[in-house]
């Protein structure tokens, strides 16, 4: 019997590491997790402001960026760097005109984890919100300096900002210095506004302590966005609001193209108009070709979220930037 119970026991063993190696094999393995970042150092931050020039920060979560072969990539991997780096032209850089921007690095599940079970999947989108909430606590505690900020982001970004607010945003003392919050390329929904009755979703251009959310789609293509879910609330880059109302062309003050060296290929005022639709942002256009990056469906525009309302975006960040300042 003894025998019997030193075999089993070996098996076991045998088997653990066996499944250990298959894991790692298969990218399951978060090596690259294992390593905590250290925010006190400058290496851990995509956008770390030499001096500050601004009354008012932003604190940028960039997006997706990671196609690697593991599921989770650590902050030093160059791929991640390299795409990380382009979303501070390609998209942050609407805030650069009007705030100190902030951004840590953080180590980034791709998107193959949204394949995953439940489990596996929340295990490596974790370690992102983690990396992200030490990041911010370091910059409240030893950066920020009592200035307001906006918390932006785009697609896994957005997520993890979203969280970030639910988990910290219930302090009314911090939530009064946050100007607004824009988590596009994700859903709030309205189950979010009934669990997190703190949380506001903006309705007026120059509305603060607010977030502004929304996913760009063609017309009848919001059920094959991914990032739309049950109960997703919009709010229109072009009025600002959660109407209904068709927004033409003529107040799209201009979509910006780049290529991926970060280079402006067009700049299109009028370029496309915006409607709130079923929890997306279904947008028309007399120049579709130039929308030909789609890592999801034809008629998915998440990748250009950012693009088609560039120049709204500048405007609307610097006009809730005002108006915050002006009832302090």
């Amino acid at each position: 019997m003894k025998r019997f119970f030193l075999k089993f026991n070996i098996l076991i063993v045998i088997l653990l590491s066996l499944i250990s190696i298959m894991t790692t094999r298969t990218g399951h393995c978060a090596e690259p997790t294992r390593i905590d970042p250290d925010y006190s150092k400058s290496e851990s931050w995509l956008s770390l402001p030499a001096s500050i020039d601004k009354d008012v920060d932003v604190f940028w979560i960039y997006p997706t960026v990671y196609t690697g072969k593991n599921h989770i990539a650590a902050i030093d991997e160059p791929q991640m760097v390299a795409g990380a780096k382009l979303t501070l032209i390609t998209q942050a850089a609407v805030f650069g005109n009007s705030a100190n921007i902030f951004a840590p690095f953080y180590r980034q599940a791709n998107i193959s984890v949204l394949g995953l079970d439940d489990l596996h999947k929340d295990q490596f989108l974790n370690v992102g919100k983690y990396d992200v909430r030490a990041a911010f606590n370091h910059y409240l505690r030893e950066l920020n300096n009592g200035r307001p900020f906006i918390i932006a982001g785009h697609s896994q970004g957005s997520v993890i900002a979203l969280t970030l607010i639910k988990e910290l945003m219930s302090d009314p003392a911090l939530r009064s210095k946050m100007i607004a919050a824009y988590t596009i390329g994700w859903s709030v929904t309205q189950a979010d506004l009934d669990n997190y009755t703190f949380l506001k979703i903006c309705e007026t251009p120059d509305q603060t302590g607010c977030i502004i959310t929304y996913n760009t789609v063609a017309e009848g293509y919001q059920k094959n966005a991914p990032t739309i879910l049950t109960g997703s609330i919009g709010v229109n880059p072009l009025s600002w609001t959660t109407t209904s109302e068709k927004v033409p062309t003529s107040q799209n003050k201009g979509a910006v193209f780049f290529n991926m060296k970060g280079e402006v290929t067009a700049t299109i005022p009028e370029y496309c108009s915006a409607q709130n639709i079923d929890g997306g942002i279904v947008v028309e256009t007399k120049n579709p070709e130039l929308m030909k990056q789609l890592p999801f469906d034809e008629g998915v525009y998440h990748i250009y979220d950012y693009s088609l309302f560039f120049e709204n975006l500048k405007a609307n960040a610097a006009e809730r930037i005002k108006s915050y300042q002006s009832t302090r």
